[in-house]
């Protein structure tokens, strides 16, 4: 609990594109997380983001996003809805990687 004060956890969410692009964006007005043409899709698909946890995106790696806060649990279970929410479902898991997967998790305050 006082890493998270202090440091505050962040964790990096990787866009895996490889058959057709993820469209993602951030719609602060509605708290929440929006991704269209996820394999091609129509429907957009919209994730709440839980409080206390803020998602930006990278500004030098456009295909990452990053989720900040101070509760280790808000963060990871934020992720894991969005990992969830991006799962290929009806085809070959080998052939279609596509997805919004885990890259890093780590502190927003580096150890020096």
């Amino acid at each position: 609990m006082i890493t998270g004060v202090t440091k505050g956890y962040r964790y990096k969410m990787h866009l895996v594109k490889k058959h057709f692009p993820i469209e993602v964006a951030i719609n602060d007005e509605s708290n929440c997380l929006e991704i269209g043409r996820f394999l091609g899709g129509k429907e957009l698909k919209r994730i709440p983001i839980l409080e206390g946890v803020k998602v930006t995106k990278n500004e030098k790696n456009l295909e990452e996003l990053w989720f900040e806060g101070c509760d280790l649990n808000q963060v990871s279970l934020n992720c894991a809805t969005v990992q969830q929410s991006c799962q290929v479902k009806d085809k070959d898991r080998r052939m279609f990687l596509d997805g919004i997967y885990v890259n890093e998790k780590g502190n927003v305050v580096k150890d020096e």
